[in-house]
């Protein structure tokens, strides 16, 4: 025991040794996930998502939390047939590389299959995963991870005993906390500063420590015009089924001014699995899910604010949208063909609405490039296919293409 102290020591007191980038810095952020589930479990792939936040002891370890949330469907299972699964887990970090950017994790493990549903179970194990940052600026960075979920003794009802669920995730880190960046140059004292000026020479200026290290954006930012595109996640339900993850992508035109931008969008999703609605049929009949779509289009128009105007900050605005559901298809076993085409009509008619939206983010400037991240919540219609709110998850990036502001000349 007095030699694992002993050694505990050294590693922790060669660390301050080291230049520490994120060291006493909190990271959390959130992202998207594509998980893999145990061929025994009988449930299809499905796209979720999950959050984390962590610790950073040394500038190579930390101890992190993470949750993730996703809803699969068994297969061959009909409509309606998901249920809520979620991931969590206490692991430590282990950073590498120069910038610390490459990482390997790995601790405890909760694995809960709808455990307080008919048939649900839930596992305890381990998880491990390999990674890597790709920073941004010393406060933000992408992160890459695969990893996976093991059960030595699983509880499904399958009866399979070791279980393995395989878990690829991309999403943002943010770091809170002092910033350790040193000064390129050692600190000059102050009587020999006063020789060197007095000489004529000039003292190079070292940069200060602590703080972060943000930079004012530009003014080339604003009378811009920008192009985008973004991916990410969809989350809604119907009046028959629960919520859905589903994944959506699309692109957009952003025109900034001052400290505002005109945004305008196209995003489609591309659903898993059909989503299934209840309407009431001609003659009064209830058949649940007797209605389904499978893709569903967004168009958006609306503001941004930029008011920091800063490399990296926050926004957020608001606007109008159009959502259609598509490729809408109903089933009516017992309706005449005037009645089909009746119930056809109306959900037709329920497939495409207006709504308010409303948009926060984190924008990240790079020259004309733009990483960013941002959340959009959308209003709920009467008598739409989608009952309720919708939220959307996304990332992307956009390009600035020149200016959309006109100069002024002079013409002879």
């Amino acid at each position: 025991m007095r030699v694992v102290t002993v050694v505990l020591v050294l590693l922790v007191g060669g660390s301050a040794a080291l230049e520490a980038q994120h060291q006493f810095q909190f990271e959390f952020g959130g992202f998207g996930s594509f998980t893999r589930f145990d061929r025994a479990f009988q449930l299809d792939n499905q796209i979720g998502g999950g959050g984390r936040i962590g610790f950073w002891i040394t500038n190579w370890l930390g101890i992190e939390a993470e949750g993730l949330y996703q809803r699969p469907h068994p297969k061959g299972g009909g409509a309606g047939t998901d249920f809520p699964v979620w991931f969590g887990s206490g692991n430590l970090v282990l950073n590498f590389g120069s910038e610390k950017s490459f990482y390997l994790l790995g601790g405890y493990s909760v694995m809960d299959f709808n455990s307080n549903g008919v048939g649900g179970f839930r596992d305890i194990g381990a998880h491990g995963a390999i990674g890597d940052r790709i920073y941004i600026s010393d406060r933000a960075a992408l992160r890459l991870e695969a990893g996976a979920y093991f059960a030595p003794n699983s509880q499904s009802p399958t009866g399979n005993k070791l279980a393995a669920q395989l878990v690829g995730s991309a999403g943002l880190s943010f770091f809170l906390g002092p910033s350790h960046r040193e000064s390129p140059y050692p600190e000059i004292p102050k009587e020999k500063r006063d020789s060197i000026v007095k000489a004529g020479g000039k003292v190079a200026e070292g940069q200060p420590r602590g703080g972060p290290t943000y930079e004012q954006r530009s003014s080339d930012w604003q009378h811009k015009w920008y192009w985008g595109g973004e991916a990410g996640i969809l989350v809604f339900r119907t009046n028959f089924d629960s919520y859905s993850f589903e994944p959506t992508f699309g692109g957009h035109w952003l025109i900034t001014g001052k400290r505002t931008a005109l945004y305008a969008s196209f995003e489609q999703s591309f659903f898993i699995s059909p989503r299934h609605v209840t309407i009431i049929e001609p003659d009064g009949t209830v058949n649940p899910g007797n209605v389904q779509f499978n893709n569903l289009r967004r168009l958006m128009v609306g503001a941004l604010a930029f008011p920091a105007q800063l490399r990296v900050e926050p926004f957020a605005g608001g606007g109008f949208a159009i959502m259609e559901a598509l490729n809408v298809q109903v089933s009516c076993s017992s309706c005449t063909s005037a009645g089909f085409a009746q119930l056809q009509d109306e959900a037709d008619a329920a497939a495409t609405k207006a709504f308010f939206w409303w948009m926060g983010g984190i924008d990240i400037k790079q020259g004309r490039l733009a990483l960013y991240g941002h959340y959009i919540l959308t209003s709920a219609a009467a008598n739409f296919l989608i009952q309720g709110t919708t939220h959307t998850f996304q990332g992307g990036v956009r390009y600035s293409f020149g200016t959309s502001k006109e100069g002024v000349t002079d013409r002879q």
